[in-house]
């Protein structure tokens, strides 16, 4: 008998299983697809890496003529492709780029520190880490997007479950699980027992894609980890204390990469102190008694053991659905103000943080106040109020457009014409409105300074517990409701301050209108954030907020929410003119609820600088001038430029980005965080109708004018319905007389629709996901097609 054994490389796992990620990415997240940039990762770390290969065997072979690796057989392409496919499919899951070239420096980068930084054999840094962090410092060029992978618990249970599969082939399940479990457990201790956040608020940080992915296919690096099982776990340990610091305290962005990177000096010395023999990638039964992988099967595989993890994994599930957050709303005596919208400018420079929030309320000033969680105490030059009109400038300008165009007739060619119609109102405010104004008595609060700004007064506050600042605001008039300590405690441990503020009769009497005019703060703070979560406490239901954000480098990006772009660029049907506001609205509320809810959706960014001209394409309304982004907070914008200061003297560019949040206490545990990204790429939510041709259209092209104008109308349906999830039938038409008289029915949208309603209704999406199921699910069967027996012959 003749034993055969069958063990495939466990890198062909990994490259399946980050495929398979990058698939998830694109179908189920949202992501725009960027085959120009894959392409150019994938193919630029290929290519780099054969040169590489060849240039080391010609020098290892002391030959002048090059020595080219083998393109097939054993080893063939294992030998110099599959370790850097596997670094190149990490690029295209995290690194974001501008321009193509970078993309292409971004593969050099990962070679080279493959073949070049060394020690003993061994690549010093993890290729893909190394490629990310120099491309980023040398470029300016490149982001990470923590955000973009969103924090849902189907996408835990897949990372974890395709995770440990890869990591104990590969026999580093130890540092995936020292590294995941240090971090979660000190991430438990800061936002559960140390600042009282619920346990959603947890479950959301752990589930984060971005770190789960990095646990599992990153950090368990086998080439650029330490050899000896112990000096692993140190490392991930110590790699995960010193990124959650930064993130914990610093406020920094994806400091598990930057850590990794920095830690890698460390390696050589681990595996100096504590010697074991390297890694290498070669045929060894997974299911030796002696491989890491039979004692796991051994230990944590039974089939009771296996019930336990389900069951677990079911209730971390669940429990991360289930769990809501009790937010409240104060106001005087038994009356209730609820907010639905909000307006809110961000302007974002280095740590200066400049935030501007409209003011809607009606009804009697005297009944206005307003309570927002700030980090530090204000002073009195750090407050003002602002034109309104500032608002309604930057809503006209970014908001979502409709475009027409309009057929030639191919029988009678007349001249191309063209409009534009802007649409879909602007929002309004949400803040955490309160009703009343009182005295301070001691309760643990204090009043922190006191000011008169304006039409306003200003109290700043701070509390030692929940407790004391809920009866102060009962005390001095405000109706709390049971469990508001919930709500203030996690601020109040954060050591956040409380911004009070109530209308001065008096002032406001020497204003004329009634309306209150916004309200402006700046401050120094690492946080780029928003404290929405106290904010839900005045709305029933789902809230919409607008944020206008301006900063020099790029567009923002919400870091533990997915910020997706809206679909844009589409053809509707004619009639969608007839109520633009609807149709985005509906368009709105689908591509949300289909997005998964917890997500912050782009709807215009573009660079808005005074030098720079085309600010749109097309614009409905008149640039924001200079005068206006100075207002907001943008004071770059109209530096003069001074020989001795270096910081007037950088080029005034300003970055506009519009973000469409609508949120609830199910969807957003948490308070939005944002990061600034060197994403420059220009965006506008636009939506195109047509108009058909006028005329007859007696001439042989009039007549294939007609077959194409059928055609398109359904086009224009299906994709009405993958917008707004809506039929023709849910829509009132109106077709105007003169453009519709000389079509024939068969062409109209009824006759389309009468059409669509015939053909079988498909899921590709569906399908794909079910191909890639079963062709995982036949992969991870060949690690158990082992030791097969054949009959010798």
């Amino acid at each position: 008998m003749m034993q055969r054994s069958f063990a495939p490389d466990p890198r062909w796992f990994q490259v399946l299983f980050q495929a398979f990620f990058l698939a998830y990415g694109l179908l189920f997240l949202r992501w725009s697809p960027d085959w120009p940039y894959y392409i150019t990762i994938i193919g630029g770390c290929l290519v780099f890496s054969y040169i590489a290969e060849t240039i080391r065997r010609t020098r290892s072979a002391r030959t002048k003529h090059p020595n080219f690796p083998p393109l097939t057989g054993n080893p063939g392409f294992k030998s110099w492709g599959l370790s850097i496919l596997i670094s190149a499919m990490g690029l295209c899951l995290l690194l974001k780029t501008n321009h193509l070239y970078t993309a292409l420096l971004a593969a050099f980068l990962t070679v080279i520190s493959k073949y070049i930084l060394r020690f003993k054999g061994k690549h010093v840094f993890n290729p893909s880490a190394f490629g990310i962090a120099a491309t980023i410092l040398v470029t300016k060029d490149a982001w990470l997007s923590p955000g973009q992978w969103g924090n849902g618990a189907v996408l835990f249970f897949l990372v974890l479950t395709l995770g440990t599969i890869v990591v104990t082939r590969v026999q580093k399940l130890d540092t995936s699980l020292g590294f995941l479990l240090t971090f979660a457990g000190l991430l438990y201790w800061r936002q559960v027992l140390t600042l009282g956040w619920p346990q959603d608020y947890f479950f959301h940080s752990i589930s984060s894609g971005s770190l789960l992915l990095f646990s599992f296919f990153m950090i368990s690096d086998p080439k650029t980890s330490p050899n000896h099982p112990l000096a692993r776990i140190l490392w991930a340990v110590g790699i995960a204390v010193i990124a959650f610091y930064l993130s914990a305290f610093k406020w920094l962005n994806n400091t598990p990469v930057w850590i990794l990177v920095a830690a890698a000096p460390l390696v050589p010395l681990l595996d100096n102190t504590f010697r074991a023999n390297s890694f290498e990638w070669q045929r060894k039964d997974p299911h030796h008694p002696g491989t890491f992988l039979f004692k796991f099967k051994q230990h944590f595989m039974r089939t009771k053991t296996r019930k336990l993890a389900a069951m677990v994994l079911m209730i971390a599930m669940i429990s991360n659905e289930a769990m809501a957050f009790c937010g409240f709303y104060v106001s005087k005596a038994d009356g209730t103000l609820k907010n639905k919208t909000s307006q809110v400018i961000l302007v974002r420079d280095g740590d200066r943080n400049t935030v501007t929030m409209y003011n809607d309320f009606q009804g009697d000033p005297k009944d206005f106040a307003m309570v927002v969680p700030v980090p530090v105490v204000l002073k009195k030059s750090d407050i003002r109020v602002v034109d309104q009109s500032i608002f309604n400038t930057f809503n006209e300008y970014s908001k979502p457009r409709l475009v027409e165009y309009f057929d030639q007739n191919p029988c009678e060619m007349r001249a191309y014409d063209y409009r534009l119609q802007g649409a879909v109102p602007g929002m309004s405010l949400n803040e955490s409105v309160v009703v009343g104004f009182g005295s301070s008595k001691k309760r643990g609060v204090t009043i922190e300074a006191k000011y008169l700004v304006g039409e306003y007064d200003i109290l700043i506050l701070s509390a030692k517990e929940s407790s004391g600042l809920q009866t102060w605001l009962t005390e001095n008039g405000y109706k709390i409701p049971t469990g508001a300590n919930e709500v203030l405690e996690p601020y109040i441990r954060s050591n956040l301050k409380f911004f009070v503020v109530k209308v001065n009769e008096e002032e406001k009497k020497k204003l004329p209108g009634n309306f209150l005019r916004p309200i402006q703060i700046s401050f120094e703070s690492p946080k780029f954030m928003l404290p929405i979560r106290l904010g839900m406490a005045n709305a029933d239901g789902d809230q919409d907020m607008i944020v206008y954000a301006f900063t020099r480098t790029g567009r923002i990006e919400c870091t533990n929410y997915p910020t997706i772009s809206l679909p844009t660029g589409k053809n509707v049907p004619l009639f969608v003119q007839n109520n633009f506001g609807s149709f985005y609205s509906n368009l709105f509320q689908h591509q949300w609820f289909g997005a998964g809810k917890s997500v912050a959706m782009l709807e215009y960014a573009w660079d808005v600088s005074p030098s720079n001209y085309v600010k749109c394409d097309p614009c409905i309304a008149s640039a924001p001038s200079t005068r206006d982004l100075v207002q907001a907070g943008v004071d770059w914008a109209s530096r003069r430029k001074d020989p001795d200061d270096e910081d007037a003297n950088r080029p005034a560019k300003v970055y506009f980005t519009r973000l469409h949040v609508r949120y609830n206490r199910q969807a957003f545990p948490q308070d939005l965080f944002f990061e600034e990204t060197a994403n420059t790429t220009n965006f506008q939510s636009r939506y195109i109708i047509t108009h058909p041709a006028t005329g007859y259209f007696n001439c042989e092209a009039g007549k294939k004018y007609l077959d194409e104008l059928k055609v398109r109308r359904r086009d224009e349906l299906k994709m009405l319905t993958y917008l707004t999830g809506k039929t023709y039938d849910d829509w009132d038409v109106v077709a105007k007389t003169e453009e519709n008289k000389n079509i024939p029915a068969a062409d109209s949208y009824a006759a389309a629709a009468q059409a669509i309603r015939k053909t079988p209704a498909g899921n590709g999406r569906v399908l794909i996901a079910g191909i890639g199921i079963i062709g995982l699910l036949s992969v991870i069967g060949l690690g158990r097609r082992t030791h097969r027996s054949t009959p010798t012959s």
